[in-house]
């Protein structure tokens, strides 16, 4: 019944409501209704930073919480890179960058957690490239007009902080890993 009850939390259905928000944002977009749109990104951002507060500070805290969130949170910035792509083709570079910074962080965090027997939670800068992610596809979405070089800007200002965020994810999680095996030379 614990596990039930811990699925069911109220951080993690703030998650899943995140998710559900999602074809809603694309839609929207594609139908020219850019404002409502932009409303919706701003709901799941907003509903994104609650879901965190509520389950550390009322200690909801779940295995399930620490997938699902982020997913929510990736499953959205590219949902709104792709949206985005339709006034800027340069920011499907974007995209593929969050493919592939995603896809080597879950690869590598999976065998991490393997290895550590433990799920773990987002750290500061990850929390940080998701701020920052978020604010500059905010900011491509309200401007649909905005010139190139704003664009370019911004796409470099989150390569940056993408690829630095997943050096410190692979930096953590090999360190996480390395910590494990000392452990079981140990026992």
């Amino acid at each position: 019944m614990k596990d039930r009850k811990q699925i069911w939390s109220i951080p993690n259905l703030i998650s899943l409501f995140r998710l559900l928000l999602i074809p809603l944002l694309v839609t929207l977009y594609w139908k020219g209704r850019t404002l409502a749109a932009l409303a919706v990104f701003g709901v799941s951002a907003v509903s994104d930073i609650a879901d965190g507060q509520i389950a550390r500070r009322f200690n909801m805290v779940t295995d399930l919480g620490k997938m699902l969130d982020p997913l929510a949170d990736k499953l959205t910035q590219g949902a709104a890179a792709v949206c985005v792509a339709r006034n800027h083709p340069q920011v499907f570079l974007l995209f593929a960058l969050m493919a592939v910074k995603e896809l080597t962080q879950a690869f590598i965090g999976a065998r991490s957690m393997k290895r550590t027997g433990r799920a773990f939670s987002a750290r500061w800068y990850g929390k940080a490239c998701t701020v920052i992610t978020t604010a500059c596809l905010m900011v491509m979405f309200a401007f649909p007009q905005i010139p190139g070089p704003w664009i370019n800007g911004m796409l470099l200002l989150c390569a940056v902080v993408m690829f630095s965020t997943l050096t410190l994810y692979a930096n953590y999680f090999l360190k996480s890993m390395a910590a494990a095996a000392e452990k079981e030379e140990v026992s």
